[in-house]
């Protein structure tokens, strides 16, 4: 071969190994026509061939005509220049040619009719199947809108078999459920199609695309989970997908099903396509989606569109109108080469789409979650609703008290006594302040209580102020706002009524409860109990609730448990039994009991109305008992709930954990798709609102493991170490714990010696808190994350793991890790050149993975033996090796052990002269084979 063909073929291979993108189709380009300047004709086809892959996997069919061309006639000056490979791939190009003059409308329908003739016949000759001709027949047929001839392929191509030529068996269903919905065959096309979801056929356009395609026929059936599942798993699969098929798809879904926002969301991800779509069907299709989308957004965004290197913001309401004018722009020019209005009808039903019913999420989103309907407004005097609600709240049913509350509107004020009107104000401060700024609520409650002296109600003022005292503590500190609970204690004792003296002092008592005095709480609820007693009886169920929740922190968890169920027993009022039964949720829990969970049940159900705070709190305590019961898996609706709970009521921090704790159940049943969706909107809650600084790290490190999980590796990193910079010092655990997660993640993203590094640090950091087992693991890790001539590094790290085996305590793990040393040594031992210590450590390995009872692992090992053997010169030792591996195999095992297997006993028997018809040989190849 001359110095110039080889020259060409190099620049050939050096520009096929370029990253994709239009550089590389560029670079393939040049290196044709070096090709053709040399005459290289097989060469010529191999640059012609990947050329085609090339325009495809870009989208660009337009690019593809010129190397298509060009293959033809190669074919016809000297067919042996294509390889079998070439012969396929150019077989195969005849269906994208189709596909792409059909989605140009620079293409007239006789060149459309020309390609469709030149498949048929060049399938026909060869002897292929003709569902793809039949498929490309209804294609045409229905971009035309020629509704016979539609019905007609239609039929044939359901009902013809797939053959070499057909797309992937799930590709083919995909598309004849497309056209089965686009018919309004909703259940033919799931019944047609479900089944391949149980399957992985190794497509890399599946599952996405069938469950893309199935997402309206879901919601047209009305089975919303499925609708919501499909959509979900394959947004996530296609939303950085910068140049396929189905972004419109989910577009249109997010635009119709009430998730606008996050149809937002996927935009966003996508302005390049405003300017820059591959095709001029993907522009129309993309262009009429986004702009129905853009047409239900209701609230401020703007949309940074490129072009050209330049960037333009854009309101919604202009990218809306361009969009549209586009679609329907490109539709006409469709429907002039088609001779039809086929593709402008398609057009204008999407950009006047009508709403489906909602979707719900898997995670709740604040546009979609929905209030459950209130109880109306009570119509009555408002002296009468101001009468009642202070006397419900002095009977414990702080229910009622908060429906009459509500129903007298502010302006009604004044028309109250004043007394009352400064009762209604001090109580709406205090229960309608959440969400609010803490001295604005204050200031209404100290402006109120000013209003109650003037009133000449001195004892309620008093009553209310102790009340304030929990709002005060952040600004006064302990000590002042018990010196101040004191005062109003002995103010009431001196001149207030028995309730003022009983309530005052419970107020006292969970200040010191918060503060961890027992003593001091203990005594004032024995006060208060004797005074209620004597005094007071509607009082007595709060005080022995008090007194319950006090037994419960002082650990006396059986007598709080009684005391609380005989006080839920007796009916208590509202107040007291919501408080009752967060307790016996919270104890009911700490003893690993599921009964919580019907009694976490009936909280929530208890106090689902009116909504406030306290909606808020049994949510809370539900999810609480879900995580510490490791109950996630079985309670997805009720975390569901949560989240959108939170949502509705403003509680960012119960979102967010209650995000967490919805993940942990999706992980349960390795849906970790859906697991990454409810912890990308915990961190969503976490970077835009203050939240316990305690759940930041746990959801990065989930969501790190979740997108490892996924394959999503630098998104993976980017959470781990964001988790690991906000780990406190104090904390080498956790530390450790996302440092092992991390390492991981590096070893895949080929970064040996950082992984290495992870993996020491999460070592030491074990070794800080006296986790053995742990610490050695992570030392075998980084062993074996080093790079090859990290020698010494990993011996050393092998002797780090070594010298903690001793102390792992469970024999099952310390003879796996030990195996693991010996197994890494060996090869160690082999790139040093060391034969003999390697393959005494590799014995040593077997025999461990053999008491392991790990017969992949054995087999393995042995066949690396025979490797070993004949790397040191030993091709006798090696075939026997190898022949010995072979007896250990099993229907399970792996291909790549059979290969492994297959090579060092050829290459053993090459190296004695041996011949390789050997049955062993021809056994372990045809098991490749198959």
């Amino acid at each position: 071969m001359s110095d110039r063909k080889q020259a060409a073929e190099r620049q050939f291979v050096d520009a096929y190994h370029m990253p994709e993108g239009m550089p590389r189709h560029e670079a393939l380009e040049r290196a044709a026509r070096t090709a053709d300047d040399c005459d290289h004709l097989p060469l010529g086809v191999s640059c012609r061939i990947a050329l085609l892959r090339s325009s495809h996997d870009l989208g660009r069919y337009d690019l593809m005509l010129p190397a298509f061309a060009w293959l033809g006639t190669a074919e016809q000056r000297d067919a042996s220049a294509f390889d079998e490979w070439e012969v396929h791939n150019y077989d195969w190009a005849h269906k994208w040619i189709v596909h792409g003059l059909l989605g140009d409308p620079r293409f007239s329908r006789a060149q459309i009719d020309s390609v469709v003739a030149a498949l048929e016949d060049r399938y026909r000759r060869h002897g292929f199947s003709m569902q793809p001709v039949h498929g490309a027949r209804t294609d045409v047929a229905e971009s035309l809108g020629d509704a016979e001839a539609y019905r007609e392929h239609f039929a044939r191509y359901l009902a013809t078999e797939r053959g070499p030529m057909s797309d992937c068996e799930a590709c083919v269903i995909e598309e004849q459920a497309g056209h089965l919905i686009r018919q309004g065959r909703y259940a033919e096309a799931v019944a047609h199609a479900e089944h391949q979801l149980e399957r992985d056929n190794g497509c890399a356009t599946q599952p996405q695309g069938i469950l893309t395609t199935l997402t309206p026929a879901f919601v047209a059936l009305g089975d919303l989970d499925r609708a919501r599942d499909a959509h979900v798993v394959a947004h996530r699969l296609v939303r950085d997908d910068e140049a396929g098929p189905y972004l419109s798809d989910h577009l249109e879904f997010c635009a119709t099903s009430g998730n606008v926002r996050r149809g937002v969301d996927l935009l966003q991800r996508h302005l390049h396509r405003v300017h820059h779509s591959p095709s001029p069907s993907q522009a129309m299709y993309f262009s009429a989606a986004a702009a129905l989308l853009l047409s239900r957004v209701d609230f401020p965004v703007e949309f940074a569109v490129p072009r050209d290197g330049v960037t333009t913001s854009t309101s919604a309401t202009a990218l809306r109108a361009a969009l549209e004018a586009r679609a329907v722009e490109l539709a006409a020019r469709f429907d002039e080469r088609n001779g039809s209005s086929a593709t402008g009808d398609r057009v204008r039903a999407i950009l006047t789409a009508a709403d489906t019913v909602p979707v719900p999420l898997i995670v709740p989103v604040p546009s979609l979650v929905v209030p459950p309907i209130e109880e109306p407004p009570v119509v009555a005097d408002p002296v009468e609703l101001a009468e009642r609600m202070a006397e419900a709240f002095d009977q414990g049913d702080f229910v009622t008290g908060i429906r009459m509350l509500r129903s007298l509107p502010a302006e009604l004020d004044p028309l109250l006594p004043e007394h009352l009107a400064a009762l209604v104000a001090v109580r709406r401060a205090l229960v309608e302040g959440h969400g609010r700024q803490r001295d604005e609520v204050l200031a209404e409650v100290d402006s109120a209580l000013d209003r109650l002296r003037a009133a000449g109600e001195h004892d309620l003022a008093n009553r209310f102020l102790g009340r304030s005292m929990t709002l005060r503590l952040d600004t006064l500190g302990h000590d002042a706002c018990v010196e101040r609970l004191r005062a109003c204690i002995a103010e009431a004792d001196r001149s207030g009524t028995p309730y003022s003296r009983v309530l005052l002092r419970l107020l006292l008592a969970d200040v010191f409860g918060d503060s961890d005095d027992s003593e001091q709480q203990s005594e004032l609820i024995l006060e208060a109990a004797a005074l209620a007693e004597e005094s007071v009886p509607e009082l007595v169920s709060r005080v022995r609730c008090d007194g319950a929740q006090l037994q419960a922190s002082t650990g006396e968890l059986d007598a709080a448990y009684s005391t609380v169920t005989r006080l839920l027993a007796s009916s208590p009022g509202p107040s007291v039994r919501f408080d009752a039964l967060r307790l016996k949720v919270k104890l009911e829990t700490v003893r690993g009991d599921e009964a919580a969970m019907d009694t976490a049940e009936l909280f929530v159900a208890d106090f689902a109305s009116p909504r406030g705070p306290w909606v808020a709190e049994t949510h809370r305590q539900r999810v609480a008992s879900v995580e510490r019961l490791g109950l996630e898996g079985d309670y997805l609706p009720q975390l569901r709930d949560a989240v959108a709970v939170g949502h509705d009521l403003g509680v960012p921090d119960d979102v967010a954990k209650a995000c967490y704790a919805l993940a942990g159940g999706y992980l349960k049943g390795n849906r970790f798709v859906e697991a990454a969706e409810a912890l990308e909107e915990a961190v969503r809650i976490l970077e835009s609102a203050e939240v316990d600084p305690d759940i930041v790290v746990p959801v990065r490190y989930r969501l790190g493991q979740t997108c490892a999980r996924l394959g999503e590796l630098a998104e993976a990193r980017g959470h781990l170490e964001t988790a690991l910079g906000l780990v406190d010092e104090s904390e080498p655990w956790r530390m450790a714990l996302v440092l092992d997660v991390l390492g991981g993640v590096l070893r895949r993203q080929e970064s040996p010696n950082e992984a290495a590094a992870a993996y020491a640090r999460a070592a030491r950091c074990w070794q800080e808190v006296s986790e053995a087992a742990e610490a050695a693991g992570s030392w075998v890790e980084s062993a074996s994350a080093l790079p090859e001539e990290e020698n010494q590094a990993c011996l050393e790290a092998l002797e780090a793991a070594t010298a903690l085996l001793p102390e792992v305590a469970e024999e099952h793990h310390r003879t796996h890790l030990t195996a693991r040393v010996a197994a890494i040594r060996a090869f160690v031992h082999t790139r040093m050149g060391e034969f003999a210590e390697a393959i005494e450590r590799n014995t040593v390995a077997e025999e461990l993975a053999a008491q392991l009872d790990d017969a992949d692992w054995r087999t393995f090992l042995v066949a690396r033996g025979a490797r070993f053997h004949l790397d040191s010169g030993d091709p006798a030792t090696a075939e026997a090796e190898a022949r010995r591996a072979a007896t250990l195999m099993t229907d399970q095992t792996p291909h790549q052990i059979l290969g492994d297997t297959a090579a060092v006993l050829e290459e053993s028997l090459r190296a004695q002269d041996k011949p390789t018809a050997d049955p062993l040989l021809r056994a372990l190849t045809a098991r490749l084979d198959d």
